[in-house]
């Protein structure tokens, strides 16, 4: 069987530009919706020019006018107008082409027929109409080429042989005749073939498309479903968000502003009944922060085996991680802290200082920095480390930069500002209230569906 490729595994016959069945089942099933509008204004076309040629009658040859008239007003335009009001019926969409065939060849012999009662020279120009349903049948017509081709020639053969037969044609007259009609059916066959093929590409196109698109939301789905799956697996990475004890209580909040992310917070008990809590931001988003969140989590975790005050364990933590991000430059900001009884120890690798919210409201942000995590520069150069002695309600803040960077509704950061203001107006009761109050400021200020960075508090409260 004779194919050619039109688009990717698609195949059409070349000659009758057919698909294997039920590819072809769906194409003409398209094709016939797609192209009911054109045949209509096909239509619509033929009912408004075809009864205006009755003025040629009129004008060429009055003496069998009714005659010409009867054909024109009481067989083609009714038989054309019944076939409009057809369309709309659903019998329609299943005999459309041999029914396009009918309203060809009613149009071609109807004028034929009208050459047979004319007389000379008249006679002679309504050839010329035969033209015109040429090339409806081949372009407006919205018929297929199989049926196009037969309706064509059979409106051209039964000319020829009406010409030739009654002998009324003058020989010039015929040739001239045939010479044009032979070549418009010819140009016309070209035309459709090539209308066809495109809109059988066309369809191809469409219906790849639409399989891919298919695939294309099934993988989404899916990566969607395992990216959830990743989100609770790397949630179940972070130890409880709430923690009392007779020191103090610690409550964290973390969102990651897609499925996984990059924020994190761990905290750890020491036998000597000091406190550690360190709040981790991997720099970007999605999988590849998520990775070097879970190994910059892991290599902290482990370096509690080893005794280090807080500059050491970071400068640690750096040299430990910096495989893990020199291929891509990535780094992590880190944020860590000791509590012994009140006494604070701070160091910090990259990430937002602590805010200090005082018993009596006031706010403090500590002057503490060093290099990110995963450079290797704080191995090489050190970390800075500070005391800061708290007070009985005293809160330690620590937050990531999705916080103060949370963007407005009008285009504006939430900044370290706000942030300050907002924690100075926060109650002064429990961690949890303070808390509540931080998210429902940045939430109310910013767009929390647009959240661009991954968002992450944990709040520290000395007990009375």
């Amino acid at each position: 069987m004779l194919k050619t490729k039109i688009y990717q595994d698609y195949c059409i016959h070349p000659l009758t530009l057919r698909f294997p069945a039920d590819q072809e089942r769906a194409f003409l099933e398209d094709y016939t919706q797609k192209s009911l509008n054109q045949v209509r204004l096909g239509l619509a076309l033929a009912l408004t020019l075809y009864p205006l040629f009755g003025i040629l009658d009129y004008l060429l040859i009055p003496d069998v006018k009714e005659k010409i008239w009867f054909i024109r007003y009481a067989i083609a335009c009714p038989y054309l107008l019944l076939f409009l009001l057809f369309t709309w019926t659903r019998t329609f969409k299943r005999w459309s082409q041999p029914a396009m065939v009918l309203v060809a060849l009613v149009l071609g012999f109807t004028i034929i027929a009208m050459t047979v009662i004319a007389y000379p020279p008249g006679s002679y120009y309504y050839y010329a109409g035969l033209i015109l349903v040429l090339m409806w049948v081949y372009t407006i017509g919205a018929m297929r080429f199989l049926s196009a081709t037969f309706a064509g020639w059979t409106v051209v053969i039964v000319y020829e042989i009406v010409a030739i037969g009654l002998g009324k044609t003058p020989l010039p007259v015929l040739i001239s005749n045939s010479f044009f009609f032979l070549s418009a059916n010819i140009i016309g066959m070209v035309a459709c073939y090539l209308i066809e093929f495109y809109k059988r590409r066309d369809f191809c196109q469409r219906h790849w498309l639409e399989e891919e698109r298919v695939k294309s939301e099934g993988l989404l789905l899916k990566l969607h479903k395992e990216l959830v799956m990743a989100g609770d697996i790397q949630k179940g990475l972070l130890p409880p968000p709430v923690l009392n004890w007779s020191g103090g209580e610690l409550i964290c909040y973390s969102k990651p502003s897609l499925e996984i992310g990059g924020d994190f917070y761990s905290y750890h008990f020491y036998e000597d009944d000091r406190f550690a809590l360190a709040l981790g931001d991997a720099a970007g988003h999605g999988i590849p922060a998520a990775l070097l969140m879970a190994a910059c989590l892991s290599l902290y975790g482990s370096t509690f085996s080893q005794r280090l005050d807080p500059c050491e364990r970071l400068a640690l933590l750096d040299r430990e991680l910096e495989p893990y991000t020199e291929r891509n430059h990535q780094n992590c900001a880190f944020c860590y802290l000791e509590l012994d009884q009140r006494v604070l120890n701070v160091a910090n690798a990259g990430g937002i200082p602590p805010f200090i919210h005082k018993v009596n409201g006031e706010v403090e942000r500590l002057s503490v920095g060093g290099f990110p995590l995963g450079h290797g520069l704080g191995n090489e150069f050190g970390y800075q480390c500070i005391r800061y002695t708290l007070s009985a309600g005293d809160a330690v803040i620590l937050v990531s930069d999705g916080v103060v960077e949370s963007i407005g509704r009008s285009g504006e950061m939430f900044g370290f500002k706000r942030l300050e203001q907002s924690i100075a107006k926060s109650p002064n009761g429990t961690a949890r209230a303070m808390l509540d109050h931080l998210v429902r400021e940045v939430n109310v200020f910013s767009d929390e569906a647009a959240m661009q960075d991954d968002f992450t508090i944990a709040i520290l409260r000395v007990n009375s």
